[in-house]
């Protein structure tokens, strides 16, 4: 009985997920009332269905707390709670699709919900789709429960638009509340960098390395200060920890030629490609316009 039980979740949530219409009730719904009231006829009420998913939910058993969750939906399909318990089972089992759906049903319903302009902003964030995610990450902002997570992605933002004191103040409040990530210590660190304050980048990256002696974006971000900073060695070492020799090479040449210090470029683009003449075919490319710079 357990195991014809679950199937008949299984088969019927997706469905039921995709008729919730938050606005109306349509004959979807009514249909994926009927298949739920027969899937287990003795829960007939929100409050039932809400005890029962809560119960299978603390248990961990995540799909059957799903189908009593959208069960209570049948019941009250407005209820800004239950979307969100459902949409965070979604995000947990990285059913993205169906998580930003809901979370973006709850913004019809509350378009200050905290919760659902947080994930919906660090969804657009990781799509690229800077606007959408900072209109929705500035809502997130205004309310009581902004985390580190929407500070740091406001932070990113605001680096790509150059807005540098601004990045700053986001990753600082962000660490406010995170203070030991090294994720935080490294785009604090390289936002200072852009900045042009290479002291502070330093402390901070260093931190970072402090708190992960192997994260790697820190690792390269404090290589990109050596090399500004004329010190190729240090960078070498720095690159080495994260790839091999010669990619270490020709990135200290690539920095070099970003940074017109044409014949340090040349020289370490030149080892690049003795140490992997075949297959390292970068080195060959950033020689190349390093040459063609030198004949203008």
């Amino acid at each position: 009985m357990k195991k014809l039980f679950l199937l008949l979740t299984y088969a019927f949530l997706l469905s039921a997920c995709q008729s919730i219409n938050i606005s109306k009730e349509t004959n979807s719904d009514k249909n994926s009332a009927s298949l739920f009231n027969l899937l287990d006829p003795d829960i007939n009420t929100e409050k039932q269905a809400l005890l029962k998913g809560q119960q299978e939910l603390d248990e961990g058993r995540t799909d059957n707390a799903l189908f009593y969750f959208i069960k209570a939906l049948q019941f009250n399909h407005k209820n800004i709670n239950t979307l969100e318990k459902i949409a965070a089972i979604h995000e947990q089992n990285k059913n993205i699709v169906l998580a930003v759906r809901v979370y973006s049903d709850i913004l019809k319903l509350d378009d200050k919900n905290p919760i659902a302009n947080e994930y919906l902003g660090l969804y657009f964030v990781d799509l690229g789709q800077r606007l959408k995610a900072k209109h929705l990450l500035e809502k997130a902002v205004l309310s009581n429960r902004c985390t580190w997570r929407v500070e740091n992605a406001l932070g990113v933002i605001s680096d790509i638009e150059k807005r540098y004191p601004e990045a700053i103040k986001h990753y600082e409040l962000a660490l406010n509340q995170e203070s030991s990530s090294p994720l935080l210590m490294n785009n604090i660190g390289y936002s200072f960098y852009l900045a042009g304050d290479k002291i502070a980048a330093r402390q901070y990256l260093e931190e970072a390395l402090k708190l992960d002696n192997g994260f790697q974006r820190a690792i390269n971000n404090l290589a990109l200060i050596e090399v500004s900073e004329g010190h190729y060695d240090r960078a070498l070492t720095l690159f080495n920890r994260i790839m091999p020799n010669y990619e270490s090479y020709n990135n200290i040449g690539y920095l070099c030629l970003l940074n017109k210090k044409y014949e340090y470029a040349e020289k370490y683009l030149q080892m690049a490609i003795n140490q992997s003449p075949v297959y390292f075919l970068k080195a060959n490319e950033n020689l190349k316009s390093l040459r063609a710079l030198s004949t203008h």
